[in-house]
């Protein structure tokens, strides 16, 4: 049995989970009693169960459930009458009740058409405040969400306040009167980057943190009067604590393990964390709110501790244009100062992702591996990046791999320049955004790369724009232009258009049912490149999305590419 989404019920005798029904495939709720052992089933097997959270009393269950099939729409399949309309008959993620003791079909709390995204209960029990958009495509879920709340006496949503672009994580005030909430600025931000306040009953929302050089990733009330944040600040993440009020703000934690989600119990100030460090991938932490994780509470890989790791470090260098960029830089095994070693590029993708200086190894990025076969590894967090605010978030837009992918070459440069790096051994490598700058390595800077491995990455950005799920987040935030009014801009910025100059070797990986980045886009890099007689695979995994999930997929590729820069770049 694989459980997930585990809570304590609130007298902390059970515990709620999720666990996957073997007929329906669907999720469902259970609840174990810790004495007896007795598992409950407290949701129907036949509902698709997206989410649950338990109200503050813990008599009741706010659940997310997608809508099913309809007789007529299962019908029509037997006979192969299932053909799809673009936009309609659209199956929404809506927000259900269910007692949280018993077996009980879940009762809908309204029939508007709303997708549901996340939500949280007031303190009193009898208000509930959740995301949603008014359509299901992941494009409006990413960029018009709004905030409503639905309360249990008359239960008809009502927008909270009037927002902008993304939206994060939010909590409500322990008296039930303010929510906090991560935001944009406006629609244009890349990230919900910002702290916002509002009144739960509604009203206009203050940015409490205008002036902040770091993004917000997570926000928690301590009391009535201050907020928890965790934040990415640089290629670290940090914690500190914020007076509404006065919006000053006090450091709590930083430059330590890379918190990836935290939660807080409000009566004892005692905290809980997932984190990793450079040594040990994500683990359970414990903590309270002056201090931060203190205390390492798993360590689920022991083996870990007869390996030896590499040296990793944040280094830091100028842009063409003196803007300061930072990254992560792992050494090679073995490393021998004064000895030139050759450089393997692994290039974050969003472009609003960020490296930070934790576990930086997994299956489509595995620093580790590479360091150990005898390259230095740089991760770059060029401008575009999370962590340094929105201004650095937006320095990018417009202008897509041109100050940005500058930043990256600037990075190689300071390196070579330190004596370091081998400048005629250097690799490129990345997923999604990661592959797109990969491909834009090897043909407009062809005579830099030795080698290439794109990784679900854009090859034409006009053909991208048309058909991926995420066109208003990728003209919106991403580049702030529509392609219809810029084509010569777009395609100018596509790989394809410096084919003529490719040279590089290169290796293209992409999933066959990723909808993010549409297959089409490695199939015209790899038929391009046969025409032009570069050496150049391409490999379709089987059933995996933007990314790579299955475990043999996933070892096929560190292996494989291990191998394209062992022949191409060493």
């Amino acid at each position: 049995m694989n459980a997930s989404a585990v809570s304590w019920s609130r007298d902390s005798k059970s515990l709620y989970y999720l666990t996957k029904d073997s007929t329906s495939k669907n999720m469902v709720l259970n609840c174990m009693d810790l004495t007896s052992r007795e598992v409950k089933v407290i949701s129907p097997a036949n509902i698709n169960l997206k989410k649950y959270v338990l109200s503050p009393d813990g008599k009741t269950v706010a659940m997310i459930i997608t809508d099913a099939k309809t007789d007529q729409e299962k019908a029509d399949e037997k006979i192969r009458r299932d053909w799809t309309i673009l936009g309609e008959n659209e199956k929404f993620d809506r927000l259900y009740l269910a007692d949280a003791g018993n077996a009980a079909v879940p009762k809908k709390m309204f029939n508007i058409n709303l997708h549901v995204t996340d939500v949280v209960w007031s303190p009193n029990n009898t208000t509930l405040v959740f995301k949603a958009a008014e359509k299901t495509s992941v494009d409006w879920t990413y960029m018009y969400e709004s905030i409503y709340r639905c309360d249990m006496s008359a239960p008809f949503p009502q927008i909270v306040c009037t927002t902008a672009g993304k939206l994060g994580s939010m909590d409500i005030s322990p008296d039930g009167s303010t929510l906090a909430f991560c935001g944009a600025v406006d629609i244009n931000d890349p990230l919900p980057q910002s702290i916002f306040t509002v009144p739960v009953a509604g009203g206009s929302a203050s940015n409490i943190t205008p002036a902040y050089e770091s993004s917000v990733t997570d926000v928690k009330w301590i009391s009535d009067k201050t907020l928890m944040a965790l934040t990415a600040e640089g290629c670290y993440s940090s914690l500190m604590q914020i007076d509404v009020q006065s919006k000053l703000t006090t450091p709590v934690y930083g430059k330590g393990a890379i918190i990836r989600s935290m939660d807080l119990d409000k009566a004892s100030g005692k905290m809980v964390f997932t984190a990793s460090t450079p040594k040990n991938p994500v683990e359970l932490y414990a903590g309270n709110v002056k201090t931060g994780p203190e205390k390492k509470l798993t360590d689920s890989n022991p083996e870990l501790a007869n390996i030896k790791l590499t040296k990793q470090e944040v280094i830091s260098w100028n842009a063409a244009d003196g803007l300061k960029i930072e990254g992560i830089l792992t050494y090679p095994k073995d490393y021998e100062a004064g000895k030139k070693y050759p450089l393997l590029l692994q290039i974050h993708g969003g472009p609003e992702g960020v490296s930070a200086n934790g576990w930086n190894t997994r299956a489509v990025y595995p620093v580790q591996l590479y360091a150990a076969n005898g390259y230095f590894v740089l991760e770059p967090n060029y401008r575009g990046s999370q962590g340094r605010g929105v201004k650095f978030a937006k320095a990018d837009q417009k202008d897509m791999a041109g100050k940005e992918f500058e930043d990256v070459l600037a990075g190689i440069d300071y390196l070579v320049s330190k004596g370091m790096v081998d400048n005629n051994k250097v690799g490129t490598g990345g997923f999604s955004y990661g592959g797109y700058f990969s491909a834009w390595a090897a043909t407009k800077y062809s005579q830099r790369f030795k080698a290439s491995v794109m990784g679900a990455g854009i090859s034409n950005w006009i053909s991208f724009c048309g058909t991926t799920e995420i066109i208003h987040e990728n003209s919106l935030v991403h580049w702030d232009l529509w392609w219809y009014d810029n084509q010569q801009l777009f395609w100018d910025r596509s790989p394809l258009a410096h084919i003529n100059n490719a040279k590089t070797p290169m290796l293209i990986v992409h999933g066959n049912a990723d909808s993010r980045v549409p297959v089409p886009q490695s199939e015209e890099m790899y038929y391009a490149l046969r025409l032009k007689n570069v050496p150049v695979q391409y490999i379709n995994y089987k059933r995996q999305p933007h990314g790579i999930l299955e475990r043999e997929a996933q070892i096929d590729f560190m292996n494989r590419t291990l191998k394209w820069f062992k022949q191409y770049v060493k």
